[in-house]
């Protein structure tokens, strides 16, 4: 049966070589759409590592070049939050808080291996205000800033690239602006997960230390019902207490959105195109099944007089088919393959060999679909009616 589909494929590979070429186009474009679907699924999955119920963060502008005066009113602003009920916990952080669209990072040393990570600085209550989790050691203090060291909690990323597989805690490396004169830094706690740009942020490096003069970025942990009336009154009566201060504050909940639909809308716009193409592709390889059946009306009647049934000429055109597909795929996984063993993207094989496989059913599913409906009005046909027609 198969070396009869190969015979009849063959004689006709000039006609059969459209399907494959659009077979083939069609299994890329699916294999690029399933890998990133695959890529963003597998990276939604991933804990955050942080939470953004009841957290806002608070840019204050204290319209100052004065460092004592800033830190003057930092500490002005921080016993004020104290006052409210609403506020349970509070830090002090850089610009590049939590789904903001700044960033900061260096490049750290030990031991002739180098990590680039992302640096924020903070105070100590910020794991509190996030609600993170750390996984070993502890968070830094403000008796440990005036040590001998810089401490410095990092992701479990970070440690892994860094120190592989030596446990982090306790751990004193520079590099960076670190190798210039200023003081070494010590690991003092890791946690596992720190995903702060979107939830489809991959893991990566990052690296939390003592909050700057500078750092006039706020997040707030605020206890769960307060909304837009207390965030006006907070704002309203820290605005008082500086003549030239502007403040502005942001439910965080709304900014991951927002950083979640820059990585969205792209995708989405991607796979209308996909299914806008496949669409086409699929239109095509139906007419074309349609025109090759009332080609071959003569075979198929010589095939019903000789005692072929109806579920035989059906799954012999399917079977046709899928043959065809399988060629167009052979030659569309020879170009995906290449995308892990070339790593390209630096991402995990595993993502790709995903896509593939998906992207394999998702063309087997539409040839099937397409071969259906023809093969089936080929099943039905009547020897008698055909062969007199002919």
């Amino acid at each position: 049966m198969i070396k009869h589909l190969f015979k009849i494929i063959w004689k006709r590979r000039k006609s059969n070589s459209l399907m494959m070429t659009e077979i083939f186009f069609s299994f890329l474009i699916l294999f690029a759409v399933c890998s990133l679907g695959v890529y963003n699924f597998q990276n939604y999955l991933t804990p955050a590592g942080l939470e953004t119920n009841n957290v806002w963060v608070a840019f204050i502008n204290f319209n100052t070049s004065s460092d004592t005066a800033k830190m003057e009113y930092k500490e002005l602003v921080s016993q004020q939050l104290k006052r409210y009920r609403e506020v349970e916990s509070f830090s002090y952080t850089s610009a590049n808080a939590p789904f903001t669209f700044s960033t900061m990072s260096n490049s750290f040393a030990y031991n002739k291996k180098k990590a680039s990570s992302d640096v924020i600085t903070v105070e100590p209550d910020f794991p509190k205000a996030m609600s993170m989790n750390i996984t070993q050691g502890r968070w830094f203090t403000k008796a440990d800033i005036a040590g001998n060291f810089v401490p410095v909690v990092i992701t479990k990323h970070l440690a892994k690239e860094l120190f592989e597989t030596e446990d982090a805690v306790g751990k004193v490396f520079g590099g960076g602006e670190e190798s210039a004169g200023s003081k070494k830094m010590k690991v003092v706690g890791m946690v596992d997960y720190y995903k702060h740009k979107s939830d489809f942020q991959e893991l990566d490096n990052t690296l939390f230390r003592p909050s700057e003069k500078w750092d006039d970025t706020m997040v707030l942990k605020v206890r769960a019902g307060s909304g837009a009336e207390e965030e006006a009154k907070i704002v309203r009566e820290l605005a008082r207490l500086g003549k030239d201060w502007t403040i502005e504050i942001q439910q965080m909940d709304e900014m991951k959105s927002n950083r979640n639909n820059l990585v969205l809308v792209p995708v989405l716009i991607l796979l209308i195109i996909c299914g806008f193409l496949v669409f086409n592709v699929a239109l095509g390889m139906f007419g074309v099944l349609f025109q090759t059946i009332n080609r071959r009306k003569q075979e198929i009647g010589v095939r019903r007089a000789m005692g072929a049934t109806k579920g035989a000429i059906l799954w012999h055109f399917i079977g046709e088919t899928a043959v065809i597909a399988t060629f167009g795929l052979i030659l569309g996984l020879f170009f995906a393959v290449q995308f892990p063993l070339l790593n390209v993207f630096d991402v995990e094989a595993s993502v790709y060999l995903f896509g593939m496989l998906l992207a394999v059913i998702g063309i087997y599913i539409l040839v099937g679909i397409c071969a259906f409906y023809p093969s089936r009005q080929a099943s039905v046909l009547q020897p008698a009616v055909v062969l007199h027609e002919e």
